[in-house]
């Protein structure tokens, strides 16, 4: 962490504050007002990784007053013109070794594709910057184990960026469900579009303005395709794992909070997929996913197909609640009235980002911890391998092995590319 940094005065973090239950209306209260930015020594100097459509997004963290992004990074140098234009300057790189070099950056955003996660973290943890990580968190299971390894040996914020636990109506609905509003939930639904389907093409040449070796990084040599590129990537194994590894992981951590799982994972997994024929892509197009968990015991069921759309539904004794971005009771009768003082309540973060400089400062865990990142991160992973060997696997979430089957535990780990490691 730059040195500036270090002396930062934090006890304007502190007082009623603590990790996870941040002051937004503070945040907003200063903006209203046209309050100056904090002083450059009291500031994270940060820098973006990845500056896609998820990365540009990103970039709104450099209008807090807490933040200020001093560099960009992109293997596209399109990508990467085009995000220094939205900030009006910073230092521009094609390979983020670069920004990890710098001293003066104290933590980076990353917003790669998934296959590059696991190794631009643990090396900015272990290059001591804090670090905000898109979901998925990782690729593998081995790879999310490694990351929460580096952010505690080197003590990194490292907060993996699934907004939901910073959205008051997500909060709300988890709230109803851990007070019993519903009753008892033994089932929780969640359907989900189907997977893209292209057309096999023929490879070409990478445009001039992309790295696509460095774009390739650790997973295996491909000729290039634009298809495999991009927002596309997440329907390709070796990058991704379809829409379970993408939407899958915003609603699994909506459900692990709800169901008080966080600490925990499936005991029973067993998946069906459907491909497509002569598909460029080769993550299933339809998709049935059963997780069952012991404790608490519930069944997770996942549904993703033609015609399906982005839902979740908690199948409760007394009542149904059904949603996703709005929720309502959709069978039976149950209280849909804010939280009551004595009943049990959730951490408290309105910003996702702002959590995580708030924590930066704190130096406490945010909302989204990496640990906590893994465990929701891991269910997608598990559908994916039950698809995979297309057989039912028993799971041990305390050891995070496969009970009694070898081929399984060897896909929580794929080979890097030299000469890259993590």
């Amino acid at each position: 962490m730059g040195e500036s940094f270090r002396r930062l005065n934090r006890r304007r973090f502190l007082g009623s504050a603590v990790c996870g239950a941040m002051a937004p209306a503070v945040i907003q209260g200063l903006a209203a007002r046209g309050a100056e930015k904090s002083p450059p020594s009291e500031r994270v100097t940060a820098a973006l990784i990845g500056c896609g459509g998820r990365g540009t997004d990103l970039l709104a963290i450099h209008n807090d007053p807490r933040c200020s992004i001093a560099a960009v990074c992109d293997v596209d140098q399109q990508r990467l013109a085009a995000a220094k234009t939205r900030i009006g300057g910073g230092d521009t790189y094609q390979d983020f070794r670069r920004i990890l070099d710098r001293p003066d950056i104290d933590a980076v955003l990353i917003a790669t594709p998934d296959h590059w996660h696991a190794a631009i973290t643990t090396m900015a943890c272990e290059a001591g910057k804090d670090v905000y990580c898109e979901k998925p968190l990782c690729r593998t299971i081995d790879e999310g184990r490694k990351m929460i390894a580096a952010a505690r040996r080197y003590d990194r914020v490292v907060q993996m960026g699934t907004q939901y636990r910073s959205i008051a109506k997500s909060r709300q609905a988890c709230e109803w469900v851990r007070n019993g509003r519903f009753g008892k939930v033994n089932t929780v639904k969640l359907t989900h579009p189907a997977n893209r389907i292209q057309a096999r093409e023929p490879s070409r040449q990478p445009p001039p303005e992309l790295d696509w070796n460095l774009w390739l990084g650790p997973a295996p040599w491909s000729p290039y395709h634009p298809a495999r590129c991009h927002f596309t990537y997440r329907y390709f194994m070796d990058y991704g794992g379809g829409a379970l590894a993408d939407n899958g992981v915003h609603m699994f951590s909506v459900v692990s909070w709800a169901m008080g799982a966080d600490q925990t994972g499936p005991t029973r997994i067993t998946a069906t997929g459907r491909q497509a024929a002569d598909n460029l892509f080769d993550v299933p197009v339809e998709m049935s996913v059963r997780l069952e968990f012991s404790d608490p015991a519930f069944v997770l069921q996942w549904e993703q197909g033609e015609g399906r759309n982005l839902n979740l539904e908690f199948v409760g004794e007394k009542a149904t609640l059904t949603g996703f971005w709005d929720f309502q009771v959709t069978a039976g009768q149950a209280d849909l009235s804010p939280t009551q003082p004595q009943e049990f309540h959730l951490p408290v973060s309105d910003n996702h980002s702002g959590n995580w400089l708030e924590c930066i400062a704190t130096r406490r865990r945010p909302i989204m911890d990496v640990e906590t990142g893994h465990r929701v991160t891991c269910w997608s992973h598990l559908g994916n391998i039950a698809y995979l060997l297309k057989r039912e696997l028993r799971w041990d979430p305390v050891a995070e092995q496969f009970i009694g089957d070898d081929e399984a535990n060897r896909l929580l780990s794929v080979a890097y590319r030299e000469p890259w490691r993590v």
